[in-house]
């Protein structure tokens, strides 16, 4: 009995420790580790119960029997068995809570995080905006025959290397037909 008792002990705090390194590697399931541990920490609360009560019917069986000497090495057994369950049980009530306080601040960075990122997409809409409003306005002027850089340069007030900046033009040379913009 008490081999299934440290055997079923054992695995609920292996489960419960794995569950604690998962939940440190996968911050996007905390919400589902944490219903986990609070689970293993209602089975191993149940055996406590259980080991509770069979320790209360074994008293009681020892009440009935003639000779008890047999039982109390059992008893004491039970109880210690019972002590470290407790002690293990109050040791993972501390991690739970532990882990809870971790997902709260790690909750509050998401959100935080989430934040940011939709004045990010805002600010990028907003530039867009900006941008497309100020490509609409943009003067142009369609190259005929006759005009030179300079020439159109001077008839909206401004300068040959603005031209060509606006334009991606690392030369002078400009084709009857083509548009120009023509820069503030």
């Amino acid at each position: 009995m008490k081999g299934k008792i440290n055997s079923s002990f054992t695995m609920c705090i292996l489960f419960l420790l794995l569950l604690t390194c998962q939940l440190h590697a996968r911050n996007n399931a905390y919400q589902n580790t944490l219903e986990e541990v609070r689970i293993a920490l209602m089975d191993v609360r149940k055996e406590f119960s259980e080991q509770k009560m069979e320790l209360e019917l074994l008293k009681e069986r020892l009440a009935k029997i003639q000779n008890p000497e047999k039982l109390l090495p059992r008893i004491e057994e039970i109880e210690k068995a019972q002590e470290k369950i407790l002690s293990d049980l109050r040791q993972l009530s501390g991690h739970a809570n532990q882990t809870s306080n971790a997902l709260t601040v790690l909750e509050k960075q998401v959100e935080k995080t989430s934040q940011q990122i939709n004045e990010v997409v805002k600010l990028k809409s907003t530039l867009n905006s900006i941008s497309k409003a100020i490509g609409s306005n943009a003067k142009t002027h369609k190259v005929s025959s006759g005009d030179s850089l300079e020439k159109i340069a001077r008839k909206y007030n401004t300068t040959i290397d603005d031209l060509k900046g606006a334009n991606g033009l690392t030369s002078n040379t400009i084709i009857i037909g083509q548009e120009l913009k023509i820069p503030r």
